[in-house]
């Protein structure tokens, strides 16, 4: 049986949790621009150490124009081979290079189980582009980190960029592809 917690730590895990995820549209915050500059963030992170590159991300990052999504693979139950599952990853990110102007991603194959598990930026307020030119999005579950990049955003956004020890959130990373 679970142990009880204290009242305070419930209220800190759902403020750790309001912080984290995105309850609310944000069709009222959103006032567009012209979000990161893809090519630019692009070789950054191709070519800095990580914090350099968790910097340079969040000094191009406006919530007014862009956004921030995880994503988790719905049928991990069925991966049983790790090539095949990284095929999955590549696969994902060649059906969305008509958009690569718009998006980065990073996707990690993970765990025993080879769930794959990624992060994405977007200009735009949610991956509705990416929806309409990549039918394979709908086979995994997306949540919106944010929109402000407070401490709790940041950190799980360089969990994903730049995981420490080859783990992410404790699971072991088989492999990693990044759309760039």
């Amino acid at each position: 049986m679970a142990e009880e917690q204290s009242e305070e730590t419930k209220m800190e895990a759902r403020q750790f949790m309001a912080d984290l995820v995105s309850s609310a549209p944000r069709s009222k915050d959103f006032t567009g621009g012209d979000g990161i500059d893809m090519a630019s963030w692009k070789t950054t992170y191709a070519a800095s150490s990580s914090s350099t590159a968790m910097e340079k991300l969040w000094s191009m990052y406006d919530p007014s124009a862009s956004s921030i999504w995880t994503m988790s693979y719905d049928e991990a139950e069925d991966n049983e081979h790790l090539d095949e599952t990284i095929a999955i990853s590549k696969d994902f990110m060649k059906l969305t290079e008509s958009i690569s102007d718009h998006c980065f991603g990073v996707m990690h194959t993970v765990g025993e189980n080879l769930d794959i598990k990624g992060l994405w930026i977007f200009n735009g307020p949610d991956p509705e582009k990416l929806f309409s030119v990549n039918e394979d999005s709908s086979w995994f579950t997306w949540s919106e980190l944010g929109p402000e990049a407070n401490d709790y955003v940041k950190k799980a956004v360089a969990e994903f960029l730049t995981p420490v020890d080859g783990k992410l959130k404790g699971d072991t990373i088989k492999d990693t592809q990044v759309f760039a």
